[in-house]
């Protein structure tokens, strides 16, 4: 069994939004950008550049606040998953995820996130700078996520 995380490496990330591309493309959303269940982050000022999805959190906020137990940890071990027959579409899930990877879709009235694409997903086959990797989570380098944590932070200090 698959129990993989998208890792992401913001100093690899170019911003050529590829992976949102992809996403739109397995999705069926070519047409609506804002649709794209990962979004890359520029901090203007300088090139760097942040790609965001959810990160299927262990104790993810966004099942703790859904008032109807729409959201829970799905099938697939430590993937965070939504039941859309339950969803009452009350965006307590998107205000409640500190990431923002949370979305809201308002011409279907309920939130959407990443899915992982079933276990294949497409942001990383797609991205040319490897930025992104699906991988399990011993392979995430803590390094390189607290200087993107630390560019982050500065960045938005006034």
């Amino acid at each position: 069994m698959n129990h993989n995380i998208l890792i992401t490496y913001p100093e690899k990330c170019d911003g050529c939004m590829e992976c949102e591309t992809a996403c739109l493309a397995k999705h069926g959303c070519e047409d609506h950008p804002e649709k794209s269940r990962i979004r890359v982050t520029h901090f203007h000022g300088d090139d760097f550049f942040m790609p965001v999805a959810c990160n299927h959190c262990e104790n993810a906020p966004c099942i703790k606040t859904c008032p109807k137990e729409a959201i829970s940890i799905g099938d697939s071990p430590g993937r965070v998953s939504i039941n859309y027959a339950k969803c009452v579409g009350c965006s307590m899930c998107v205000f409640s995820c500190p990431f923002g990877a949370m979305k809201f879709d308002g011409e279907k009235g309920r939130p959407f996130k990443c899915d992982l694409c079933g276990g294949d997903p497409q942001c990383v086959a797609h991205c040319k700078p490897k930025a992104l990797a699906f991988a399990a989570p011993e392979m995430l380098q803590y390094p390189g996520a607290i200087k993107a944590a630390q560019h982050f932070y500065k960045r938005k200090r006034p």
